[in-house]
């Protein structure tokens, strides 16, 4: 932990949930903020590594619809401050996976140290590459 003043202390990694409909170009906007061209490697809530590059297809295949858990951590290698929890797109309708989500971020919220909180929840309404 770096000190921060007298408010307390800051986590050394910042995570993020990022939530949006599915094709809005989660994953996309992810690899261009963190100057990555490969995948992020997965982990589960223990930290035990799932996937990685050199394990799995594209992590655009595993982040597809029902085939993830907004539990898991992405973390890419050029960039190893940020952790990602990456929901399933929300489509029209979507109330298992908005409670889903809701019940993730008070989750989050109720923990008592900072390094397991989110610390910034990023909505991504569509992102486009030009």
């Amino acid at each position: 932990m770096t000190r921060v003043g007298r408010a307390g202390t800051r986590p050394e990694k910042f995570r993020i949930l990022i939530i949006g409909r599915a094709n809005a170009g989660k994953t996309t906007i992810l690899r261009a903020v963190c100057g990555a061209e490969g995948e992020p490697d997965v982990y589960d809530q223990s930290g035990k590594k799932v996937r990685g590059l050199k394990l799995v297809p594209p992590i655009h295949i595993f982040l597809q619809r029902g085939e993830h858990n907004i539990e898991y951590s992405l973390m890419f290698p050029t960039s190893p401050g940020f952790i990602f929890h990456d929901s399933r797109g929300f489509e029209s309708g979507a109330v298992d996976e908005l409670e889903l989500v809701r019940e993730f971020i008070q989750k989050k919220a109720s923990l008592g140290s900072m390094k397991n909180q989110l610390h910034a929840i990023w909505y991504v309404h569509k992102f486009a590459v030009s």
